[in-house]
């Protein structure tokens, strides 16, 4: 029996092995960027070694047991043994095995539909813009541009516009020196009218920095909610404006109209104190992904004229920012970028225009993290409720086999086919629903570790904990179903001869 049982276990690992050869690939892909050193994840000789241990110590334990109980067996006893139930003394191992792989199905598939509901609601939050249809992408001009005169740089930045608005397919241009939403940050310290100047830098509050062209907003599509926000008039010659986030303006002007308010920025960040008049509010941005970053708390947006970034931050700029472009309704945003990259190098044979991602990629990516601990749990789910199916079927199907006498006799007397599969039901509820019981009590308990990662989900997720018991009940029931049937359509004359 150990031999035999070795050698099943053995074939197991092996199968595992060519599994998560193929499956290993595939959770790469899907692994986000955020987890380090995720290209190195693969098998090695340290796998196959871990992997003949398990197999090997999984047959000895399981091998060994059964064979040792088999050994101490009275043989008298046994031929003379008379079940009296459809489940014997022998099933009460394989049964109790059976109810502890429910108990973990549950908890696994309690924990994937914890975050399925996390995700839903996630896809459900507005991120203060509209993605589709936008792609951002890096360009960086010849470096001569970085080394000429502010008014040339910005001269040139203004034909780059008119250039990306003549492509085919674009609907408006904007370029970006600051945040990219969901992706990178730029913070500036500030502080406002009816505030006191803080005597150090590090003591003033920050707010998220965006320095944009006149089309970003309906690019964007960010909602104004008060004044006007940027033109073609707003540049380098004329007096400096903002335009701030609802947070901001709630933040920091509570109860007040913010529109001619000003906002000072330190000289530290500047040639001279910057004092800049507030012109507009618009909508929040979720700056940080659709998830709440509970570690930063930087939520107030300033936005101001792109041809307004100050002369010494020219030859920066020069060297390359951020651009984005929307394409006109029903354009792939993928199909235009070919164009507008021969549109600007013919402008500028130097320039390198790369780093192409469409805007809806970003928000996904925002919430890689959640994506991918629900794909894991999703994984490991299936697995158990699988294993747990095939552990009560193979069950009921060993008991079925070895109570046939007993199936016949029953039948002779007067057994009805819905008394033989109500019997089998029963045995297989009787494994099923301690596991449930038992695996709701630990969920309860070990999804409460899981809150970090739930968004407008509790872990105590009622619907969740009653949508769960109800599959798991479900798909046991199935399992249950062929071996039921094959015990019912047993006849009794053949039962009572095949012993």
């Amino acid at each position: 029996m150990l031999t035999e049982s070795l050698a099943l276990s053995l074939v197991g690992g092996a199968f595992g092995l060519l599994l998560a050869f193929w499956g290993s690939k595939a959770a790469v892909a899907a692994i986000p960027d955020m987890l380090p050193r995720a290209e190195n994840v693969g098998l090695d000789g340290r796998v196959l070694f871990f992997t003949l241990m398990v197999s090997v110590l999984a047959g000895v334990i399981f091998g060994l047991a059964p064979a040792l109980r088999t050994s101490r067996t009275d043989v008298n006893e046994t031929l003379n043994q008379s079940g009296r139930s459809l489940v014997g003394t022998r099933a009460r191992a394989q049964a109790a095995f059976v109810t502890l792989e429910m108990a973990m199905a549950l908890i696994l598939l309690v924990g994937a539909g914890l975050m399925v509901r996390t995700l839903v609601r996630l896809w459900n939050v507005d991120p203060g813009f509209q993605p589709s249809g936008v792609i951002y992408f890096n360009m960086a001009p010849s470096i001569a541009l970085s080394r000429q005169s502010p008014d040339a740089v910005r001269a040139a930045y203004r034909q780059f516009q008119t250039t990306l608005r003549s492509v085919p397919g674009v609907e408006s241009a904007s370029f970006d020196w600051g945040a990219v939403p969901m992706q990178s940050d730029d913070e500036e310290s500030f502080w406002t009218d009816g505030m006191t100047r803080p005597e150090h830098v590090a003591n003033a509050p920050m707010a998220l920095r965006y320095a944009v062209n006149p089309d970003y907003l309906k690019l964007m599509r960010i909602p104004l909610l008060e004044g006007r926000f940027f033109s073609e008039a707003d540049n380098e010659h004329t007096s400096r404006v903002v335009v701030i986030d609802e947070s901001f303006a709630q933040h920091y002007f509570p109860g007040q109209d913010p529109i001619g308010k000003h906002i000072y920025f330190p000289p530290e960040s500047t040639d001279g104190e910057r004092t800049d008049e507030i012109v507009g509010v618009v909508g929040h941005v979720k700056q940080f992904g659709l998830a709440p970053d509970k570690s930063n708390n930087v939520e107030a947006e300033v936005y101001e004229p792109f041809h307004q970034l100050l002369d010494r931050m020219m030859p920066v700029v020069g060297r390359g920012t951020n651009a984005y472009v929307r394409v006109r309704e029903g354009g792939a945003p993928e199909s235009v970028f070919p164009g507008i990259r021969r549109a600007l190098r013919q402008l500028d044979s130097e320039m390198v225009v790369d780093g192409m991602q469409p805007m809806q990629q970003a928000v996904a990516d925002s919430i890689a993290r959640q994506r991918f601990a629900m794909m894991l749990f999703a994984i490991f789910a299936g697995v158990a409720l699988l294993l747990a199916a095939l552990g009560i079927y193979g069950v009921l199907s060993y008991i079925v086999g070895q109570r046939t006498r007993e199936v016949g006799i029953r039948m002779a007397l007067g057994a009805q086919k819905g008394d033989v599969v109500w019997a089998v039901l029963r045995d297989g509820a009787e494994m099923t629903l301690p596991g449930v019981g038992i695996g709701l009590v630990v969920a309860l308990g070990l999804t409460r570790l899981m809150s970090a990662m739930l968004f407008g989900v509790k872990p105590t997720d009622v619907i969740t904990f009653a949508s769960v018991p109800m599959l798991l009940c479900v798909v046991a029931l199935l399992a249950c179903y062929v071996p039921a049937r094959r015990a019912a359509k047993l006849d009794p004359m053949q039962a009572l001869r095949s012993e």
